[in-house]
């Protein structure tokens, strides 16, 4: 069994105490009752930051609504 099982395994409580020890990568999954994927980008719109961005297909807009570009 590999740490990421284990740790999935705990109460809540003490899960949540050894995903910040720990990651389990689970913060990176799609949230339940999410439309679109998300992701970060370096936006140059923005300055070149890194932001967060949606999916929308093969589209991705930051957080302020610069579409990026690639696919």
């Amino acid at each position: 069994m590999t740490t990421r099982e284990t740790i999935l395994r705990l109460p809540a409580l003490l899960r949540i105490c050894a995903q910040i020890v720990a990651p389990t990568g689970q913060h990176r999954a799609r949230p339940h009752g999410a439309i679109t994927p998300q992701e970060f980008v370096t936006c140059v719109a923005c300055g070149g930051v890194e932001t967060a961005a949606t999916r929308h297909g093969t589209i991705v807009r930051c957080a302020e609504g610069h579409q990026q570009g690639g696919a």
